[in-house]
């Protein structure tokens, strides 16, 4: 089971240096194939990679697309990949990869919010989305993959597991 964990600031600061760093250090043992981050100003988003799949081996995360405006963090598969990336190539979607968070990120590129009416698996994500200035956070329907958030009014931070976020 992967790991994945964020802060994304709305009062416009910029976050703490290293603090997504030290969420995600909290939770290592959740990715023993590497741990990532994405920073930019306001949002830091991280995830620990544990590859279970044979998509998952072209798999970095977090993942954004061409022009940043849209990053994905996920802990989780897609079981029905296989329909889910006919449905995208038949609406023009350009996969690099046969990675299931590319397949989540352009399904969300496709439909928006609507989005997990053509997802199935085991999941918790969350896309930032830099044009609405807003956190798409989801889970899969039964909830099998855990993700636990804080909002204090000025910032809200997220993770797989609870103990990264008592430090805040």
């Amino acid at each position: 089971m992967s790991g994945i964990a964020g802060i994304i600031r709305f009062d416009g600061a910029p976050v703490e240096p290293g603090l997504v760093e030290k969420m995600t250090s909290a939770m290592d043992y959740r990715g023993p194939d590497g741990i990532n981050h994405w920073v930019r100003g306001s949002v830091a988003l991280g995830q620990c990679m544990l590859r279970t799949t044979p998509e998952s081996l072209e798999e970095t995360q977090p993942l954004a697309n061409e022009d940043e405006s849209l990053v994905l963090v996920m802990d989780g598969r897609v079981d029905n990949w296989e329909e889910l990336r006919r449905e995208l190539l038949a609406r023009g979607a350009v996969l690099r990869t046969r990675s299931d968070a590319e397949l989540v990120l352009r399904a969300y590129e496709a439909w928006g919010r609507e989005c997990l009416a053509h997802v199935d698996g085991d999941f918790a994500l969350v896309i930032w989305d830099a044009r609405r200035r807003e956190a798409f956070c989801a889970r899969d329907r039964l909830g099998h993959k855990p993700l636990h958030y804080h909002w204090d009014g000025k910032a809200f931070a997220f993770a797989s597991e609870l103990h990264p976020l008592l430090g805040l």
